[in-house]
């Protein structure tokens, strides 16, 4: 089934600080996002948006009538539609509100669910520091504030023949629950679907014994639900040797969910609980340095999180695990025994990305399904389909394809924008402008590296940048903070009312300018002065609770931006006495 949004892979925070490497090229026509605080949390960046831009559409669509230096009046209608509410997409949403975008362009969001979940945040949910409204964007409301239409259905075909007109063919119910196809015209489309659980259907037992982490509503509904059985049994005397928890997946979904597990029913249980992370590695995380992998095994171990390394699980049944050894040539057999299991196997594609493959002949990697794009975010196969986040893979010559990682989606939406206004020729000043700009496409370049916060549940967590840790409650208020500002970037409630000056129409003439934000919305602008290389080296080893995490924040912000300057800092940390992950315990 396809979720869209609900299934987005479940992962760490991220969000790291914009450099020139991550960021978006940002043309002459782009509003400038140079300009913000270190901490803004505003966004578009240099907009005034109107609590309802859907009630002055019709106003706009009454006139076509441009001032000399916008963009041109006469051409036809443009019908963008969006496939899922991605964490690419909702910036897309945001951006192309309908006091933005010139009149002449249509926008269409189509998703199963009216309410996507920000991924980052859902281990915070499990662990109950949120509530499951806290970490979900409600789409019909954002659709509603942009003047975009919310189609919820499922995507079930398109038809793209290059001399016909081209359509999304969806699936909905209508009021009596009958389902009923519908065909949604598009110039122009872009998915942004996210990803379902690897091995969830094919591993014998496992959709029938385990919790799945998509779609991640149902994650969080699956655990309450299992929560109210346990202290049901707890009541009567049942479980008397506890419960015995088996996580599935040694990534980042994983390990946090661990360790939420624990944080959550551990008082339940009064201790009476064992945590099992099963991982096919050799170490978590085996890319990490050696200083974040010792960091990461004491906080586990300070958890009391078992991690079993190199096995492969062959089958479920309603009592066990059964794996196997992936490294042990007599293929070692052995059973786990459990009352609960997460599966948290990783990203695996979607079925209708092969489904449009099968179709019309979409692009997309023949071992995994995922969407092959080029730099630009543009189908290798069909110029007028996109796609970010976890359900497109970018084919580059020189460089791999990122992983599937929520920094990745976020990174890309402001590229998108950009991208899709292109392709239409939303700026166009002449009809040879529209070709010119459909050819002028803005490449992606997805940074190597960047900031991994890990939620322990308790309030603390523990992070990784440049090859070395952190730890504390500090790092858990930074992670906070940085997942609440992008949540309230599409809070419909939040977003900043006042009239955008000067676009509204007088005399007949549509004086919109048509710029859309496609900074990122974190910028960061350096601060006139900054700590010696020597008291950040102090700051960042610290785990003491009176840290400020704005400051910290803005030193490793600072170290993105200054290679000297973090080369300095670093110096510092690895000479330092102080480096706590290199012995004892966090």
């Amino acid at each position: 089934q396809q979720s869209n949004n609900s299934m987005l892979k479940i992962s760490w925070l991220f969000i790291v600080a914009a450099s020139a490497k991550a960021a978006a090229k940002t043309p002459s026509w782009t509003a400038s996002s140079s300009s913000l605080p270190a901490f803004s949390n505003h966004y578009p960046s240099a907009r005034r948006l109107p609590s309802h831009p859907s009630s002055r559409r019709d106003k706009y669509n009454m006139h076509h009538h441009h001032s000399t230096n916008g963009p041109i009046s006469d051409l036809p209608t443009k019908r963008v539609v969006l496939i899922g509410g991605g964490h690419a997409h909702v910036q897309v949403i945001k951006s192309l509100n309908a006091h933005s975008r010139p009149s002449h362009i249509n926008v269409t969001l189509i998703d199963l669910q009216s309410t996507a979940s920000y991924s980052g945040m859902v281990p915070g949910c499990v662990s109950k520091l949120y509530t499951l409204d806290q970490v979900q964007i409600a789409l019909d409301s954002l659709a509603e504030w942009s003047g975009i239409e919310f189609v919820c259905g499922k995507v079930v075909g398109m038809s793209i023949e290059n001399d016909g007109e081209k359509m999304v063919i969806v699936e909905e119910t209508d009021e009596n629950g009958n389902y009923i196809k519908k065909e949604i015209p598009f110039d122009v489309v872009s998915i942004d679907i996210g990803s379902t659980t690897r091995d969830f259907t094919s591993i014998p037992g496992a959709s029938e014994h385990t919790i799945s982490t998509r779609p991640i509503s149902d994650l969080v509904l699956r655990i309450q639900k299992e929560e109210d059985i346990l202290k049901e049994k707890l009541s009567t005397g049942g479980l008397p040797d506890g419960a015995h928890v088996v996580v599935v997946g040694g990534g980042a979904a994983g390990i946090e969910l661990s360790l939420a597990l624990r944080a959550r029913w551990n008082g339940i249980l009064d201790s009476k609980l064992s945590i099992t992370l099963i991982d096919s590695n050799d170490a978590l995380f085996p890319s990490e340095s050696s200083a974040c992998r010792s960091a990461l095994k004491q906080v586990m171990e300070k958890y009391n999180i078992e991690v079993r390394h190199n096995l492969i699980v062959d089958e479920v049944t309603s009592s066990h695990i059964h794996v196997s050894n992936s490294v042990d040539t007599s293929n070692l057999k052995d059973k786990i025994p459990y009352t609960h299991c997460i599966w948290a196997t990783g990203a695996e594609a979607h079925t209708l990305s092969w489904d449009l493959h099968k179709q019309f002949g979409l692009s997309v990697s023949p071992d995994r399904g995922w969407i092959r794009v080029n730099q630009h975010l543009q189908s290798l196969s069909h110029p007028s389909v996109f796609a970010a986040g976890d359900c497109c893979e970018i084919v580059n010559e020189n460089k791999k394809s990122p992983p599937k990682a929520g920094v990745y989606a976020v990174r890309s939406g402001p590229i998108l924008i950009e991208n899709l206004t292109r392709f239409l020729g939303a700026n166009a000043h002449s009809k040879t402008d529209v070709e010119a700009n459909r050819n002028d496409l803005v490449s992606y370049h997805p940074q190597d590296d960047f900031l991994k916060l890990i939620m322990c549940g308790d309030g603390t967590a523990l992070g990784f940048r440049f090859g070395f840790p952190f730890y504390g409650k500090w790092v858990w208020h930074l992670k906070d903070y940085i997942d609440q500002m992008f949540m309230d970037l599409f809070d419909v409630t939040k977003i900043n009312a006042e009239e955008m000056e000067g676009n509204d129409e007088e005399d007949g003439v549509d004086n919109k300018d048509d710029k859309y934000d496609t900074s990122q919305y974190d910028t960061f602008e350096a601060a006139k002065e900054r700590m010696t290389a020597e008291d950040a080296g102090k700051l960042l080893l610290r785990r003491d609770d009176k840290v400020d995490f704005q400051i910290t924040w803005s030193v490793l912000r600072e170290m993105v931006a200054d290679e000297k300057y973090k080369d300095e800092v670093l110096s510092k940390v690895h000479h330092s006495p102080d480096a706590w992950w290199s012995g004892g315990k966090s």
